[in-house]
């Protein structure tokens, strides 16, 4: 099997599982995965602010948690296949 081959279905997995391409070039793929927050939290911000801020800090938490709460990873097209299939069993 070619690298490049494994390469693409390293990219095609990460993205199927929610990463999302966030820079690509001839030798690598940046993936980023984002959040906005725990639910429960957004709850809790809600009831004890939406009287008071009309809902603001539960934008500013979900704003903060996005930029914050974010997780990259780098897949190489050079990379040597037992480390390709290592990093997709463990991404899963």
């Amino acid at each position: 099997m070619d690298r490049s081959d494994s390469y693409r279905r390293e990219v095609t997995a990460m993205v199927e599982s929610g990463w999302k391409i966030e820079e690509e070039t001839q030798d690598r793929v940046t993936l980023v995965q984002r959040e906005f927050g725990n639910p429960g939290i957004h709850l809790i911000i809600a009831i004890l602010t939406i009287w008071w801020a009309m809902g603001v800090p539960n934008l500013l938490y979900a704003a903060y948690r996005y930029f914050t709460g974010s997780q990259r990873t780098i897949v190489w097209k050079d990379r040597a296949e037992s480390d390709v299939d290592e990093l997709a069993t463990n991404a899963k």
